[in-house]
């Protein structure tokens, strides 16, 4: 992928996720419309994002019931939904560029991304961290090391059924 789009396709899931992190709620029709979009301009781009998106609503589901943090509303936010969906149609469309690269750059800079992710999302008021800034951050950083192998994982499988016709 050239340097110019991967720039602009990272741009646009910040400008997604800054969306759904600092609106929250309030732009939840914004996102989808956006999920949609990337959807009609990336054909298959939903099967993975649905995909890893349910499996990252799963991580989070499981450390929130765990106390490791908690939302406003008590309840799992439509939000982080559509942003864990968006982040499994980004990976997907960024396939490529992932899997050309080294796979332990890759899980260190997944574990090190998606830790600083939540704790910008913590920064913002987006979700409340009860047992403390250093736990939860280690435990976080744990769980995305593992989840970036997973990514991985699961992009070299769909990369090879793809090329089999599966």
């Amino acid at each position: 992928m050239p340097a110019r789009q991967l720039l602009i396709i990272g741009l646009i899931f910040n400008v997604y996720w800054f969306l759904a992190v600092i609106g929250q709620g309030q732009f939840v029709w914004l996102l989808a419309l956006l999920l949609l979009a990337c959807w009609w301009r990336y054909q298959g781009t939903w099967r993975f994002g649905l995909m890893l998106g349910a499996t990252g609503v799963l991580m989070d589901l499981m450390l929130s019931w765990m106390g490791l943090y908690t939302f406003a509303a008590n309840t799992f936010p439509t939000w982080l939904v559509l942003l864990w969906i968006g982040f499994g149609s980004f990976i997907w469309i960024m396939r490529q560029t992932i899997v050309a690269n080294s796979p332990y750059i890759i899980v260190m800079l997944g574990g090190i991304g998606g830790t600083m992710s939540y704790f910008a999302g913590y920064r913002f008021g987006a979700v409340m961290w009860p047992l403390g800034i250093e736990i939860t951050l280690i435990c976080i950083l744990v769980c995305w090391l593992c989840f970036s192998v997973l990514v991985l994982a699961l992009l070299n499988r769909c990369n090879r059924q793809q090329l089999e016709g599966v």
